[in-house]
């Protein structure tokens, strides 16, 4: 694989994650959402290169490590939110999405965490706080490199 200078393998590509979501999590900005969303839905493709097509033909037992993650990253809703997130923010477009997501300023219940400021901006993606979406994908990532 060739990556970009340093960032030229899975593991890599995952502790830019780790340090691009950490600092989302503290301070949530449209920037930190670039920063996390990317290698959120790529990172996938890093680690099981061959896709779908590398194990659509084997039993569950018979996939390795890369192609159980690559499946089960597929059928989770919020991977799908993040994979629509990732792809209208590179083609810029997705007025479906657009229409799905919200701003909302100063912590509310139910969006807040344990830690955020009362002035923290909470992004939201039909009405879900989006670190709801990005933690269950981000725990599957941990799991894999643990």
């Amino acid at each position: 694989m060739a990556g970009i200078y340093s960032l030229n393998t899975p593991q890599r590509l995952f502790e830019k994650l780790v340090r691009s979501f950490e600092a989302f999590c503290r301070s949530p900005s449209e920037d930190g959402i670039f920063e996390v969303i990317f290698p959120l839905y790529h990172l996938r493709e890093w680690i099981c290169p061959g896709g779908y097509s590398s194990y659509k033909n084997k039993l569950e037992a018979d996939r390795s490590k890369e192609e159980r993650l690559h499946a089960q990253l597929h059928v989770m809703p919020e991977y799908e939110v993040i994979r629509e997130l990732c792809n209208s923010a590179k083609h810029f477009s997705s007025p479906t999405l657009s229409a799905r997501t919200d701003v909302v300023q100063n912590l509310r219940a139910g969006h807040g965490r344990v830690g955020d400021s009362l002035g923290i901006t909470h992004f939201t993606v039909d009405g879900k706080e989006i670190r709801d979406f990005f933690w269950p994908v981000y725990l599957v990532y941990l799991a894999y490199f643990e």
